[in-house]
């Protein structure tokens, strides 16, 4: 495939990409438009006890066998519809600010004094971290486990093990706590540091042989060599080590970035993706904005996952800024911040991330 037909496929994709991410958009901000008329629908039902006169026995039961709502739901609806005295949170949850979710949480806190702040926190922060505020405690984040009976027995036994030494007794601390120790144990393959380092992930190398002359790549499979592109070839210069076999046995291998730039640029990105709402900490790479052979320069260089990595060498992510204040922008100029909020794109028929 040529260059210029690549450049015309990327393209079209993008385009489509565009099409099917404004559709979607507009069908979840129709969908929390009907729920904000649902919610002020449900609190008249429910006022009135109106669901006696359809052969229910409660405002949950006509919301599970009518509607097919879960009590939570039918529940957090009828918080936001009983609030009459906040016009502005029903009015920002039909425009699409937020989800009935971040709204019932507002409505359960939320004074007529008030509602507007909430409403930009709603906007800002993720549901847990919006519930810790407004309860007065720290964010809690919720994970399910789905074990196999031999694995859940592993765990079961583990966690009456920690109890019994004296340790913490909710099974969220227990679980943190012996994920935090085994990260301490085994931090550079094993050693008992505490320094901010960068891991090398040493026990996963790929081996790809770069042509001094023609600057192709290509990367031994059990298939045989397979050819690189450019994108990721830059993208695995990036932070590498490399062997000069031209210079036989005296060859020494160099890494691209210096440990000491590396550690630094690592430590003050925490090890996560910088590009805004991703914050992988798995598979991370290090990145230059500029030309990776010109220099090592920190302020210019970032923490990105594998994924916005390849994103930012096949120019579909724009990335500017120094030394942690970055500016990320999509292949087409539109801004991307944290919180992909459902605004209006041109004429109001579509919707884009701002």
């Amino acid at each position: 495939m040529t260059h210029a037909n690549r450049e015309t496929e990327t393209t079209s994709e993008h385009l489509r990409a565009r099409e099917l991410d404004e559709a979607l958009r507009s069908c979840v901000r129709k969908q929390i438009a009907i729920d904000a008329k649902i919610a002020v629908m449900l609190a008249e039902m429910q006022a009135g006890k109106l669901w006696r006169q359809l052969n229910c026995t409660s405002l949950t039961d006509y919301g599970r066998r009518v509607l097919g709502y879960s009590s939570t739901k039918t529940s957090d609806l009828l918080q936001i519809g009983r609030r009459k005295d906040l016009p502005e949170l029903i009015g920002a949850l039909e425009e699409g600010a937020f989800g009935y979710k971040v709204a019932a949480e507002i409505a359960r806190v939320a004074t007529p004094e008030d509602v507007k702040d909430w409403i930009q926190k709603g906007q800002e922060l993720r549901l847990s971290e919006l519930k810790a505020e407004a309860r007065g405690e720290d964010p809690r984040e919720r994970v399910v486990l789905d074990l196999l009976q031999e694995e859940f027995r592993a765990f079961d036994s583990g966690i009456e093990f920690v109890r019994k030494g004296g340790g913490p007794w909710e099974v969220g601390a227990i679980v943190a706590l012996v994920f935090k120790d085994f990260l301490e144990r085994h931090a550079q393959g094993g050693a008992q540091r505490r320094e901010k380092t960068a891991p090398r992930n040493d026990r996963y190398r790929i081996h790809v042989d770069v042509c001094a002359e023609c600057g192709r790549a290509s990367q031994e499979t059990s298939r045989g060599a397979m050819a690189i592109g450019r994108g990721e070839l830059e993208r695995l210069r990036c932070d590498a080590e490399v062997l000069d076999l031209r210079e036989g046995a005296r060859g020494r291998v160099t890494r691209t970035i210096p440990s000491r730039v590396r550690n630094y640029v690592w430590g003050r990105d925490r090890g996560t993706c910088q590009v805004p709402g991703c914050g992988l900490r798995g598979g991370i790479d290090i990145h230059h904005l500029d030309l990776w052979w010109t220099g090592h320069e920190p302020g210019r260089m970032l923490v990105l996952c594998g994924e916005h990595h390849d994103q930012v060498h096949e120019e579909l992510l724009r990335i500017d800024g120094w030394d942690g204040e970055w500016r990320f922008w999509t292949r087409d100029g539109l801004p991307l911040r944290g919180n992909l909020g459902l605004l209006p794109l041109g004429d109001g028929s579509g919707l884009l991330a701002g």
